[in-house]
């Protein structure tokens, strides 16, 4: 009898209290609203680097089709897209790839018609990536007249 008795005092001393229990999940959640607005600003400094990264991959592209097929590239602004063509001014004219901004509040400044050479030459250019939020470190993409591209926040392209 004294071992029920022993096992059942056992058994009832095993687990957490309620108010333990309430504690520490009071304590996550503090740390979660302290956590959440720096997790927004870096979802927003992501979003402006990602768009960034895009606009630059599409550069990089159009300049190894003309080196690639040994002929002038465009880029070619069209409302809020820049189109990479070929045989712009021929009815053979294609797209051969497009950039837009994947949000609404991120805008490029500077956006023009470019064309690049069959050497990979162009007009060199300043593109600002932005974006509505004072939080968020705008992108400055620089395109030398080589062709070559330089991606960093927004400052200056030296």
């Amino acid at each position: 009898m004294t071992q029920q008795l022993q096992l059942k005092t056992v058994s009832l001393n095993r687990g957490i209290t309620l108010v333990e229990m309430i504690v520490v999940l009071a304590i996550i959640g503090i740390l979660a609203l302290v956590a959440l607005p720096s997790f927004s600003a870096q979802i927003k400094n992501d979003r402006i680097t990602s768009n960034a990264n895009q606009l630059q991959s599409v550069v990089k592209f159009a300049r190894s089709e003309a080196a690639k097929r040994d002929q002038q590239i465009d880029l070619v602004v069209a409302g809020s897209k820049w189109l990479v063509k070929i045989d712009k001014d021929t009815a053979q004219e294609r797209t051969l790839a497009e950039f837009s901004p994947t949000h609404p509040s991120i805008t490029v400044n500077n956006l023009q018609n470019m064309t690049i050479t069959n050497t990979g030459a162009m007009t060199a250019a300043t593109l600002m990536i932005t974006d509505n939020d004072n939080q968020t470190d705008d992108r400055l993409l620089c395109i030398f007249i080589s062709g070559q591209t330089l991606l960093t926040k927004a400052a200056n392209c030296l």
